[in-house]
């Protein structure tokens, strides 16, 4: 039986959560963060002082706790009997700019949505359940996902890539523990990951996907300026995976935010790969484009033969990116700083 399938990939660059201490009052701020040190310094005395302790936790209740590892330190009589630290409290993600995050993610409303910068698996999930589902699918009859994936990359700062899918997910690899050699270092394949997931479209069906999120052209070391080479090396791996599939029988898809144009030499080996296509090339030249101003197309949804038999639409989700001229976008996004993401995303519609 042949049905709808709509698949997206979206950078959405803010579903991070924040510490709950560094609310807008930067004078309370300040305040609540010396309580912070305070407190630590408290718990590093040989002797407690456990009056000075308790009070110091009261006020700083709702903003930070004591993360007690074996729950010792309300009876401990010093530094030496507990170990811990104190960990400032995370606020859930849920400003203006991760509401135009859900709006985006609500009007796509895709079947499988491949994130790019996402935290982690719990702030996703709250994110879902909190915020998308319930004030923005929920209301325009739309469901929300079963499915939601993601593994711990490579990148310590928290920029992972994820999954969420209306799709039963039956498996997925990741490939964060592979090395590759690169200005003489040993150093991790992949800057993020890249996740693989098997998908089950239908009792008859699956769809192998790819989702990456490619080296950036920032932060580049001067031996490598726009960090061509090291992209490159894992434009390459991908490339290998790929050739364990017979791309004109199998629905596959790469996904992510590739970090470069589609003119960059780094990615030749998928652009130009036999039998993989870019969805973006339905779309006229001058519309490919998904980062700011649409010149340069960062963000990648590429299928296979098998699965662009079934393509019937592709179209560029730039909403929620604060264009001041040459796009439209919600009211919602009233600039920067509340704008979902600096990047649009990528929207094809299959019959399969």
């Amino acid at each position: 039986m042949s049905t709808n399938l709509r698949i997206a990939t979206f950078n959405c660059e803010n579903l991070f959560s924040r510490p709950k201490i560094f609310g807008e009052n930067k004078k309370e701020s300040l305040k609540l963060l010396g309580f912070v040190s305070k407190l630590q310094a408290e718990l590093c005395r040989d002797v407690f002082d456990h009056e000075k302790i308790s009070e110091l936790k009261g006020k700083l209740k709702g903003f930070a706790t004591i993360n007690d590892v074996r729950g010792k330190h309300n009876k401990a009589a010093g530094a030496a009997d507990w170990l811990g630290w104190v960990e400032l409290t995370r606020d859930k993600a849920d400003d203006a700019a991760v509401e135009n995050t859900a709006r985006v993610i609500s009007d796509i409303d895709a079947d499988i949505l491949c994130l790019v910068e996402v935290e982690n698996r719990p702030v996703l999930q709250k994110f879902h359940d909190d915020l998308l589902l319930k004030q923005y699918l929920q209301s325009a009859g739309k469901s929300g996902y079963e499915f939601i994936l993601l593994i711990d990359g490579n990148d310590d700062r928290g920029i992972d890539v994820s999954v969420m899918s209306r799709k039963p997910v039956l498996w997925l690899c990741s490939h964060v523990n592979e090395k590759t050699l690169y200005n003489d270092k040993q150093v991790p394949t992949f800057s993020r990951d890249c996740l693989e997931l098997q998908i089950k479209l239908n009792e008859e069906k699956m769809l192998h996907l790819m989702l990456n999120h490619f080296k950036s052209m920032g932060y580049s070391p001067p031996s490598d300026p726009l960090s061509n080479g090291r992209r490159l090396g894992q434009v390459q791996r991908v490339a290998e995976l790929i050739d364990g599939h017979n791309l004109q029988q199998e629905y596959l898809v790469v996904a992510g935010d590739f970090n470069s144009p589609s003119d960059s030499s780094s990615l030749s080996p998928l652009l130009q790969k036999p039998r993989l296509y870019n969805v973006n090339l339905k779309l006229e030249a001058t519309q490919r484009g998904t980062y700011r101003t649409g010149t340069d197309q960062l963000d990648y949804l590429l299928v296979s033969d098998a699965l662009k038999s079934c393509l019937q639409n592709v179209y560029i989700e730039r909403r929620g990116m604060f264009s001041s001229k040459k796009w439209p976008h919600y009211e919602t996004v009233t600039g920067r700083r509340t704008e979902a993401s600096d990047h649009s995303a990528v929207v094809a519609d299959f019959f399969i």
